[in-house]
């Protein structure tokens, strides 16, 4: 008997303990109840931001608009050529020989090997501009209008022309984990990423046939009436990121990329009325990616 009380309080204390508790401390009838904690999630880290092409530039101040510009002597034309020879060895495939198959790398190339140097220096679509403080800076032809290397001082600007901004691009598009990018200099070497935007080409025409009218065709083509322009631009965008790219379209090409070391530009209609594609549909390579 003595054994079976025992059990009977063992187990009358185990249920006690398992009634709900009231607050501590405070008289009256059943304290206020326990607020639940409500798991939160931590907020997704955006994309890292991009490092600037140039460190050295970004020590400097901005440059003046209207400093005067005249010929005196060149302050860095033995960096500017070492930097030309030195991208040579480091990516021969932008040459071949002195001629220059690669405008975009080539510029922005130059640039980063400057900056190695301690040297700021950004292209300004005609020449390339270097400084080392804002006092100055020199002006220097390093591609003539045929693509072939150039290694010519032209002016000296007193105090620095440039940069007259910090680059800050637009948002990276919706599903891209790259951060945001600005484009030095473009070219058409040869693409990267044509095979890709054939197959999604493709893909895109078998999955969604009722964007097209597979009636009526390009002359001398087979390329297809696209009846949605829009739905076009962007099954063809969502079919490529699918496959690993950042893509958008920015109203006339659709762009895409898989780091920001370039973008590559397509156009992938014909007269806004057909579907466009092949080699004539690459535009052009943006050093670094234009988005």
């Amino acid at each position: 008997m003595r054994l079976y009380r025992t059990r009977f309080r063992w187990i009358a204390a185990l249920a006690l303990a398992a009634l709900p508790l009231g607050t501590c401390g405070g008289g009256g009838k059943g304290g206020a109840p326990t607020a639940p904690v409500v798991p939160t999630t931590p907020p997704v880290p955006g994309p890292t931001p991009q490092p600037p092409l140039s460190a050295s530039c970004e020590r400097l101040p901005l440059g003046a608009a209207n400093a005067p510009c005249r010929g005196e002597s060149a302050s860095f034309l033995g960096e500017v050529i070492d930097a030309i020879d030195t991208l040579k060895g480091e990516r021969p495939e932008y040459f071949r020989g002195d001629t220059v198959v690669n405008r975009g790398g080539y510029y922005a190339g130059l640039i980063r090997v400057l900056d190695r140097s301690g040297l700021c220096a950004a292209y300004d679509g005609e020449e390339l501009a270097v400084k080392n403080s804002n006092d100055f800076s020199d002006q220097y032809k390093v591609l003539t209008s045929w693509d072939e290397i150039r290694r010519t001082y032209m002016v000296t600007c007193t105090p620095a022309v440039f940069p007259l901004s910090r680059a800050n691009p637009a948002p990276s598009p919706t599903g891209c984990a790259l951060p945001p990018s600005s484009e030095v200099a473009c070219g058409r070497p040869d693409p990267h990423f044509l095979g890709d935007v054939e197959a999604a080409l493709d893909q895109v025409m078998k999955q969604k046939p009722e964007l097209f009218d597979f009636g009526q065709t390009a002359s001398g083509t087979d390329w297809p009436v696209v009846k949605d322009m829009p739905a076009y631009h962007l099954a063809l965008v969502d079919t490529l990121t699918t496959k690993g790219y950042c893509g958008k379209f920015d109203g006339e090409e659709i762009q895409l990329k898989r780091s920001n070391e370039l973008s590559e530009h397509y156009d992938v209609n014909l007269a806004d009325r057909y579907v466009r594609r092949g080699p004539g549909s690459f535009r052009s390579s943006c050093y670094p990616a234009a988005f």
